[in-house]
């Protein structure tokens, strides 16, 4: 299904999104550091809105990218060679789980409450708390419940297909075949109708995600929307770096 070329191609365009996603944070930080040094004005909020529209954007492009080649090299794309083992290991369908958006969302919110109980604590100070109103929270929620049912439906058909590997017709063909274990074209055509399938729930978790980090942005102000992001590409970075130390740390045994 897939080539030399497009095994090429993938770990390139992974290389790309990743140095993309360092650029993205350098901006956001750069753009939060400057909104703390003065007051925010209708410029700043054009310029916030700008930034993270691009950066959506650019997650959308690589969305749509990453289908193209999926569909060229389905079960490469599953087992990413071009990631650490660390990264394969926490991967979902070829990316994070929508779900996890919610989990790094509310622990910056428990972090955020405790910090500023803190400072209620010490000094009295409690006018900007709590952080999200309860529309926000309650928005949240409804988006979380939905969103991790249709990971689970997602997840169930990856099972079932995974299962359907030791039924007919790949069972019935493996039992005939020679000591050689030739791959026949009977066989050939069963795994491509399991590669297609693949590549369709590839797609719809691709979807989920891109969906999921819409909605989820569009609750929060554009400076809510902002500290997350800069917060996920943290994570997201640290996740490659300490794969890659790991990685050569079992190497050096």
């Amino acid at each position: 299904m897939g080539n030399s070329d497009d095994r090429t191609v993938l770990p390139c365009m992974y290389k790309e999104w990743m140095s993309l996603q360092e650029q993205e944070l350098s901006d956001l930080l750069q753009h939060s550091l400057n909104l703390n040094k003065s007051d925010q004005n209708a410029t700043d909020d054009e310029e916030m809105a700008s930034l993270l529209d691009n950066i959506a954007h650019n997650f959308k492009d690589y969305a749509v990218r990453r289908r193209s080649l999926a569909r060229k090299d389905v079960c490469g794309f599953l087992s990413q060679s071009w990631r650490t083992t660390f990264e394969n290991s926490i991967s979902w369908m070829g990316g994070c789980r929508p779900s996890s958006f919610f989990r790094l969302f509310y622990a910056l919110c428990g972090s955020e409450i405790d910090s500023r109980l803190s400072q209620f604590f010490q000094d009295g100070s409690s006018s900007e708390f709590p952080v999200l109103s309860a529309i926000q929270l309650s928005s949240t929620d409804s988006l979380q419940r939905r969103t991790i049912a249709d990971e689970e439906k997602l997840s169930t058909k990856l099972a079932s297909l995974q299962q359907e590997i030791a039924d007919m017709p790949l069972a019935l063909i493996a039992r005939k075949s020679s000591p050689e274990y030739k791959l026949k074209e009977e066989a050939t055509e069963a795994i491509s109708k399991i590669e297609e399938a693949m590549v369709c729930m590839i797609e719809e978790a691709d979807e989920l995600r891109l969906k999921t980090y819409e909605e989820l942005v569009k609750i929060l102000t554009p400076a809510q929307a902002l500290d997350y992001i800069i917060a996920a590409k943290k994570l997201r970075l640290c996740v490659r770096a300490w794969g890659i130390e790991k990685d050569r740390e079992r190497a050096r045994e």
